[in-house]
């Protein structure tokens, strides 16, 4: 990935964000923290690593993007707080290039590995017009990488630490919803040599469309290291 695609990102993420900020809806409801939802994920990893599982033989990796399922829940408010749950899992494709004495001249094997997050914590909100808020949550995060082997290696490895996001949604009226956030994870980033984590810092946009009362096509997208968009259905669970 270029060092360009990252600012871009950025860049129009926070164009979006300030047009949802200035542009003033003429009447819209409150907006809500107590729902489900379910939806598709894309996930793009795109990390590399190598290890030497016995002498004379390497195997390099290559994670790349794939598809998946993501649930996120949300029960509030009191006293401005909520709880909110958020899991996805995503099977990425992977290709491994073995060298070995049996196969000197190296070989390419193909599969999937299981990529899981989860991130559930508190946030708070404060409302600054009766169709906008801002908000700040607290989470525990988890990462897993599931990769199973080609040939002995090991590339397995999760962690689970502490993230915080800062974020504003705002109803453009009764039925649409935009939303921007900015997000600090412990477990953002992997290194598939080392197999450590590091910290990484996302910067996302989503929106929430409402079909019919009480249910919402919902859709997201996230740039990082594990870059990802989403988009499936919302219900609503305190729709009066």
């Amino acid at each position: 990935m270029s060092s360009m695609q990252p600012f871009v990102r950025n860049l129009l993420f926070a164009g979006l964000l300030s047009f949802s900020i200035l542009v003033t809806p003429a009447s819209a409801q409150e907006v809500r923290y107590s729902y489900l939802d379910m939806s598709f994920i894309s996930t793009e990893v795109d990390e590399m690593g190598t290890e030497t599982p016995v002498a004379g033989q390497t195997v390099d990796y290559d994670a790349g993007d794939g598809s998946g399922i993501r649930f996120r829940g949300s029960v509030g408010t009191w006293n401005n707080l909520y709880l909110f749950i958020d899991y996805a899992s995503t099977d990425i494709d992977l290709s491994a290039f073995v060298v070995s004495p049996l196969i000197p001249q190296g070989e390419t094997a193909t599969d999937e590995f299981d990529f899981t997050t989860i991130r559930g914590g508190i946030g708070l909100k404060y409302s600054i017009s009766n169709f906008s808020d801002v908000y700040a949550e607290i989470s525990y995060d988890s990462s897993d990488l599931d990769f199973g082997s080609f040939a002995l290696e090991n590339f397995d490895t999760g962690e689970k630490d502490i993230g915080a996001t800062i974020g504003m949604r705002r109803m453009m009226n009764d039925n649409l919803e935009l939303r921007g956030w900015g997000r600090y994870s412990n477990v953002g980033e992997v290194d598939l040599t080392t197999l450590a984590f590091d910290s990484d810092t996302l910067i996302g946009v989503g929106f929430g469309w409402q079909v019919i009362r009480g249910l919402s096509i919902v859709g997201d997208f996230e740039s990082g290291e594990f870059a990802n968009w989403s988009l499936g259905f919302r219900l609503d669970l305190d729709e009066n």
